[in-house]
């Protein structure tokens, strides 16, 4: 058990929902790609956190789920990166319908050790989002708090080795605190410490944010202005559904994926299974912050 297990209600409540919204929607989607407007180009971005064997933890997936998943992606040439999102935004490039980008918040070291090799299997570009202060602050393995098991952060050498992988690495600001709830000089720190510290690290251009929690008071006009004048071209938020074009690029959808989940209802939300699911999100963002 970790602090991010779950109780079994809740765990079965809320895999029986997302479940239930997948399957409710199939019959539009597939009347959508049926019809005339099936050329029409959208993306989604793929959320994920943690990559092990850990019972009942929404935030982590199990390897041979994710491999699948991955596997599943590329067979169907779906995979799409960062720089990819940034022209299709901007007008300039078209992309396949239903592409979809991997991204990877907080910064664990399973993202390294576990998700990497399976990226790099399959050639499946994917983004890292980290959270700066959090870097080179765990032990190498891990741990144990209050009787509970804690996967560590990243060193710097691995996500140096993640970014030579091809590995896109964007902010995920620098104390993982939500911007919507700071001022607006705390936020301008967090957007601005974050990029840079990555930067020197690096040697990298950073163009890309991930807002921490990214639920509904997370993010508003303030903070989409500050990541603006902060150098983002960039930004992802949690909640769910398709980027379009014209779409605000500082105010972005994802779409989590979470473990325990069968491989039919991955391939329904990667088609918009779990677009909807964004309704939840304004009603029951207190449940969905991340640990």
């Amino acid at each position: 058990m970790t602090s991010n297990s779950i109780k079994p209600f809740r765990w079965y409540l809320k895999k029986t929902a997302r479940g239930g919204m997948c399957l409710a929607t199939l019959p539009s989607k597939r009347l959508l790609l049926s019809n005339n407007q099936s050329n029409y180009s959208l993306l989604r971005v793929l959320t994920y956190h943690r990559f092990g064997n850990v019972y009942r933890d929404p935030f982590c997936i199990e390897l041979k789920e994710f491999q699948a998943q991955m596997d599943w992606i590329a067979r169907q040439n779906l995979a799409v990166s960062l720089t990819d999102i940034e022209s299709f935004l901007a007008g300039k490039k078209d992309l396949p319908r239903n592409a979809v980008l991997v991204s990877v918040d907080d910064g664990y070291r399973s993202l390294y050790l576990n998700a990497l090799p399976i990226l790099k299997q399959y050639s499946i570009p994917a983004v890292a989002f980290i959270t700066t202060s959090n870097i080179d602050s765990s032990s190498p393995n891990n741990y144990s708090k209050n009787n509970e098991t804690i996967e560590p952060y990243l060193t710097w050498k691995e996500v140096e080795a993640l970014a030579e992988a091809g590995i896109a690495i964007g902010s995920h600001a620098l104390t993982h605190r939500s911007l919507g709830k700071m001022s607006l000089d705390e936020a301008y720190q967090e957007a601005v410490m974050s990029r840079e510290s990555i930067e020197k690290n690096l040697g990298i251009n950073v163009t890309a944010f991930a807002y921490p929690f990214g639920t509904f008071p997370d993010f508003n006009n303030s903070t989409t202005l500050i990541l603006k004048e902060s150098g983002y071209k960039l930004a992802f938020t949690s909640q769910h559904g398709a980027i379009v074009p014209k779409l605000d690029p500082l105010t972005l959808p994802r779409i989590k994926v979470e473990g325990g989940e069968p491989m039919w209802m991955f391939r329904l939300l990667v088609y918009g299974g779990l677009d909807e699911w964004r309704l939840i999100d304004r009603m029951l963002w207190r449940l969905q912050q991340s640990p």
